[in-house]
């Protein structure tokens, strides 16, 4: 049976890392760690990434707050120092290559994706089928712009602009 986001998983909750200043809480024994990476891979012979899919975390996360700020500021210094890395990486390549694979989306990141999906179903497009005054292309307004006459800004313009060449229909009568 798959255990849902929140459900108890060992001394931890299914999908979800418990951070206080102690550090992280270990799922497998129970204990904090400021580096629960490697803590798994000493006390419990596994790698990070058996840890996450066993306990349905994400990619991210196995280090506290305080000690992957202290990381990153490292990471900045000393990647300053490489020329070479820096012009051959490929950032898009990098971030391709990171999403893929069995585990891309962990189940509290699935989680979280579906159900920010049911609660903003509705929410936006009013259902009301609207036909653009200026170039008569159908669309649905958002339910914030239900006046709309227009279904782009371009048109608006344009309409705005056709107006401003025509006269008026009383600027001829003299005062």
């Amino acid at each position: 049976m798959q255990l849902r986001v929140g459900q108890p998983d060992g001394h931890g909750r299914y999908g979800m890392v418990d951070e206080t200043a102690d550090g992280l809480l270990c799922h497998e024994c129970g204990r904090r760690f400021t580096h629960l990476g490697l803590h798994v891979s000493k006390a419990h012979d596994l790698t990070a990434d058996e840890y996450r899919r066993a306990h349905g975390l994400s990619r991210r996360g196995l280090v506290a707050k305080e000690t992957a700020q202290t990381i990153a500021a490292n990471a900045r210094w000393t990647m300053s120092t490489r020329e070479r890395f820096i012009q051959a990486r490929d950032p898009a390549a990098a971030s391709a290559a990171q999403r893929s694979g069995p585990n891309a989306i962990s189940p509290a990141g699935l989680a979280a994706i579906r159900q920010a999906g049911r609660d903003r179903r509705g929410l936006y497009r009013s259902g009301t089928v609207v036909v653009c005054e200026w170039c008569g292309v159908e669309f649905c307004p958002l339910i914030a712009a239900a006046r709309r006459r227009f279904c782009s800004r371009s048109c608006a313009a344009r309409n705005n602009r056709r107006r401003r060449r025509m006269p008026l229909p009383n600027a001829d009568v003299a005062r």
